[in-house]
């Protein structure tokens, strides 16, 4: 990683193309650090994304942009708030440009995404290794330029560090400095579009969880505890195990592992208990890329690290792996590989970064004083 400024404690560096952000102190300071470090990729994302793409392109009204976004935005925690408003003070956006640009995701149609995960003989007993595809339409491949690592060091709580497009602040993947691994897919085929608007959004409760716990036993008893606003696929690993979770608004269910140390999904329900029969048709090739990434897995099992990871998330689906093509409607807009153990991430942002690796262990270390290794 390159270092390429600091302000207030919080310093940029860049991993190939990627911003990297090591943020410390209050939640507010730290969205102080981060609006200001990032200004110019802010104020270029908004102007791009909610006004030259979404408004003026799509004939999305302002108004309607802004009820959106502040449907996500009223029902955040006060820390994360605090976040935004920090944000605000030194991006130069106002705070309600700000909170449209958090809402990015949410102006266009649902995404589809895949994550694996193996562990013990699938790795030869090596450490644990998580590999997903953050799949959208076609004009996300472009904000994907923005994609930012965002390590937050705050006063109290966990290190946290997440991988959105910059100014988008929760958590679709996170990895904390307790080797809490998790990310996000959609789950609209089988838990159909039922959304709640009188919830806490589920993708800033994930980042609290990040936050909050450090242990796969704490993570299950937040997912026992909290109900989720739309239907969701999270899985989730410690240096050790994976775990998936199906979460519909009415229920969830935690389902075992695919094979004893290998875990893959896509976007829909696999657990017996559900009683639910997919069909072919059901959107987003979910079962063709499951199947795909399961054989992948089982291919290559024994011998899964970062870089036999990282062949089986460039395998494109037409060769048998989970990955959207370059062009079409649906891409695979980037990519991420993580190993909880080491707090060791590799990004990839296809047609823009190649593979690029990132030391949270070092970002967060940051904390105590000492200096990363650059």
């Amino acid at each position: 990683m390159r270092s390429i400024a600091s302000f207030e404690g919080g310093r940029l560096y860049r991993s190939g193309k990627i911003n990297v952000l090591a943020l410390h102190g209050s939640y507010r300071r730290m969205g102080r650090q981060y609006g200001y470090l990032l200004r110019r990729e802010l104020k270029s994302l908004y102007k791009k994304g909610v006004v030259d793409y979404f408004q003026k392109s799509k004939g999305i009204s302002a108004e309607e942009m802004k009820k959106t976004a502040m449907s996500l935005y009223r029902f955040y925690p006060q820390r994360f708030k605090d976040i935004m408003l920090g944000m605000a003070e030194t991006s130069g956006l106002s705070l309600e440009e700000q909170i449209m640009v958090n809402a990015l995701e949410l102006y266009g149609p649902m995404s589809g995404c895949s994550g694996i995960i193996a562990w013990g003989e699938y790795t030869h007993d090596q450490p644990l290794v998580a590999g997903r595809n953050y799949d959208w339409f076609e004009k996300y491949a472009e904000f994907a330029q923005s994609l930012t690592v965002t390590a937050f060091n705050p006063d109290s709580g966990i290190p946290t560090a997440i991988i959105t497009f910059a100014g988008v602040v929760y958590a679709t993947t996170g990895l904390n400095a307790e080797g809490i691994f998790l990310e996000l897919n959609n789950g609209l085929p089988s838990g159909g579009s039922l959304i709640y608007a009188n919830r806490v959004p589920a993708v800033i409760s994930l980042l609290a969880s990040l936050n909050d716990f450090s242990s796969l036993d704490q993570m299950d008893a937040f997912f026992n505890t909290t109900r989720t606003d739309l239907t969701l696929i999270i899985n989730t690993a410690d240096p050790s195990r994976g775990a998936s979770y199906e979460w519909a608004p009415f229920e969830h269910r935690l389902r075992c592992a695919d094979a004893e140390g290998l875990l893959v999904s896509t976007n829909h329900f696999t657990d017996p208990s559900w009683g639910i029969v997919l069909q072919d048709q059901a959107g987003f090739e979910t079962v063709l890329r499951r199947q795909n990434l399961l054989s992948l897995g089982h291919e290559k099992k024994g011998r899964i690290d970062p870089e036999a990871m990282k062949e089986i998330l460039d395998t494109p689906m037409d060769k048998g792996g989970a990955t959207w093509p370059v062009d079409g409607l649906y891409r695979t807009t980037y990519q991420i590989i993580a190993v909880p153990a080491s707090l060791q991430l590799w990004v990839k942002v296809p047609g823009f970064q190649n593979w690029t690796g990132v030391a949270l262990k070092e970002l967060f270390r940051e904390r105590s004083g000492e200096t990363p290794s650059i």
